[in-house]
């Protein structure tokens, strides 16, 4: 049995600020090296007009005198060519540094979402579309990057050349330029947070979209076969378009509101370049303004605008992936349903007794308790088996059991350990299980056994193969052991699926073994040397079997009858037999083809 050595519980910050910090706080040589980029970026985008100015001025005022233009404009203009070899360093650096950040960021976010995940229970999952849950984790990865590109290439840069530029023209030239610059700067800033506010809601909203329709997809697919077999392609369609139509709907409000958003900025650039003009022809009437300033105001008006324009439409783009990831959190956002407790300690297992004491269980958005102080005892090394109609709670029970659901009140022991102060990893260590639809990887037949013992070599795995009797039928196929089964199992028969599930039970050889009609979808053939392999495997186990044939319990010590949540019959397959009135034998009448009916 491996040790306890499981991958621990992560907690996520459930906010989007506290959830970049996580990751960036130990990567402030990083964020250094981003301001000092902007830095750079910012002082450029104000000192090569100014050199343009300075030039210019030169030429007007030495026009006439060769040898004091060329000792004026000489330091100026090699500078001014300069700043594009700068510029080039600066943007390489900025580079170097995304290419050491990124990757790595993202395969933390990426690995983390997917822990967390892990963490959440069965029911959560039986509640949401995997394809979902799989693009929040996906969306989330690959926008991060993203959110800190905009920050340090747009925001941080922008703010500081805003500020830059508009004390340079205050102090340089004139302080009505500064102001009028530093004004603009600030409505447009101003009306740019407002709009995407209101962009990151509708952002939202067809995250949401998107998420819903990839889910839809994908469940679609994933159940393809029974859509073909019912014929009922042209309903899936419909379902897809009302989840398109919607994700169309929420697509144009948000192109909507970029169009309002570029409309207004078009008016502000309007406003600014106006305003900056009049105030340089009133300023050269009356002397105080020289061609130069011409030059520099209007250059860097123009280059502070595009520089802005650019930034609005990062704001939008920024409210829309900021909208995406907000979304993208909202499992992080729903607590981890069971956890281990604080004091948790691994299982051990010694003998394999298994007791309900007093468990009190009701199901999610139901107002009746299924479970009512129910109390049983299983031996250790006793073969159990669970029969009753469905919903009777035998299921429930085996998930109690395994902690993938949780009792109200009471508690289950087993060798006198309460499981809710174990490690889930160590109890589930200790159980094996084989269910009556094996889930299968869309891996090689090697790995999905292995998968039971990760550790195990290949010759275990083989030996496992064997005594499960899928050894045989592997060794036909093209690529034997590698062979891809495809997804969930498709390219396999069900009692192929099912002989690579009781593989993994052998391969695991936990001390408790759960199984749940472990040879319903397997010919009689192969269900005779199935039922002698787990004959052999469950002779030293504690073993629970649900059986929906009545045939499958005449190896069973001890059956349990259920019946809406309670045990109402417990004893021996005779001696129940023997009670001509119990619900056993009536069961045992009425079952056709070997089956328990339903009701």
């Amino acid at each position: 049995m491996s040790s306890d050595s499981h991958i621990k519980p992560i907690e996520l910050p459930t906010k989007l600020p506290s959830f970049l910090w996580r990751y960036l706080k130990d990567k402030k040589i990083y964020l250094f090296g981003f301001f000092i980029v902007s830095i750079v970026w910012a002082v450029e985008m104000s000192l090569s007009p100014y050199l343009l100015k300075v030039i210019i001025d030169a030429v007007v005022q030495f026009s006439q005198n060769q040898s004091r233009l060329l000792a004026a404009i000489t330091i100026p203009a090699i500078l001014y060519v300069s700043m594009s070899l700068i510029l080039n360093i600066n943007f390489r650096l900025y580079d170097y540094i995304n290419l050491r950040l990124n990757p790595a960021l993202k395969a933390a976010v990426n690995r983390d979402m997917f822990v967390y995940l892990l963490g959440h229970s069965h029911t959560f999952f039986q509640n949401h579309f995997s394809g979902s849950l799989s693009r929040k984790i996906y969306d989330m990865a690959s926008y991060i990057d993203q959110i800190v590109g905009i920050f340090n290439e747009w925001f941080y840069p922008r703010l500081l050349a805003m500020i830059i530029a508009s004390a340079t023209l205050f102090i340089v030239v004139k302080p009505l330029f500064g102001i009028i610059l530093f004004t603009w700067a600030i409505l447009f800033i101003y009306l740019s947070f407002h709009i995407a506010k209101e962009s990151e809601k509708l952002a939202r909203l067809h995250s949401q979209a998107a998420a819903k329709l990839g889910g839809s997809l994908a469940d679609s697919i994933t159940n393809i076969m029974s859509v073909k077999l019912f014929a009922n392609v042209k309903h899936e369609i419909t379902l897809i378009d009302k989840d398109t139509q919607q994700l169309v709907e929420t697509d144009r409000n948000l192109q909507w509101q970029s169009l309002k958003y570029n409309f207004i900025q078009g008016l502000t650039v309007t406003l600014l370049i106006g305003a900056m003009l009049g105030a340089l022809v009133y300023g050269s009437n009356h002397g105080w303004v020289t061609p130069g300033d011409f030059a520099f105001v209007l250059t860097l008006s123009i280059t502070f605008l595009m520089s802005v324009y650019e930034v609005g439409q990062q704001m939008l783009k920024f409210s829309k992936i900021i909208g995406i990831c907000n979304e993208a959190l909202s499992f992080i956002r729903i607590p981890h349903e069971i956890i281990d407790a604080p004091d948790a300690q691994p299982l051990t297992v010694k003998k394999g007794e298994i007791t309900f004491a007093d468990v009190t269980f009701k199901h999610e958005n139901t107002h009746t308790n299924l479970f009512e102080n129910l109390n049983v005892t299983i031996k250790p090394g006793e073969k159990v088996g669970l029969v009753g109609y469905s919903g009777g709670g035998k299921s429930t029970f085996i998930k109690l059991i395994l902690r993938l659901l949780d009792t109200q009140s009471g508690c289950v022991l087993i060798d006198d350990q309460d499981i809710k102060h174990v490690t889930k990893h160590s109890l589930r260590r200790h159980i094996g299980t084989i269910p009556q639809e094996p889930d299968l990887f869309h891996r090689s037949i090697m790995d999905n056994i292995r998968f039971a013992k990760p550790e195990a070599t290949d010759d275990e795995v083989i030996d496992a193969a064997k005594r499960a009797r899928c050894h045989e039928f592997i060794i036909e196929l093209p690529d034997q052991y590698q062979s891809l089964v495809g997804e969930r199992g498709i390219k396999l028969s069900g009692g192929q699926k099912q002989r690579i599930a009781i593989a993994r039970a052998f391969l695991k050889n936990a001390p408790i073994l759960i199984l749940d009609e472990a040879t319903s979808s397997l010919d009689s053939i192969t269900e005779r040397y199935i039922q002698e392999s787990l004959h052999a495997v469950i002779s030293s186990k504690t073993t629970i079997v649900i059986a929906h044939r009545l045939s499958t319990l005449k190896d069973m010590d001890r059956i349990l009858v259920f019946a809406n949540g309670k045990i109402i019959e417990d004893g021996s397959l005779e001696s129940l037999l023997e009670n001509k009135n119990g619900h056993f034998y009536k069961l045992w009448q009425m079952q056709a083809e070997g089956f328990i009916p339903s009701e």
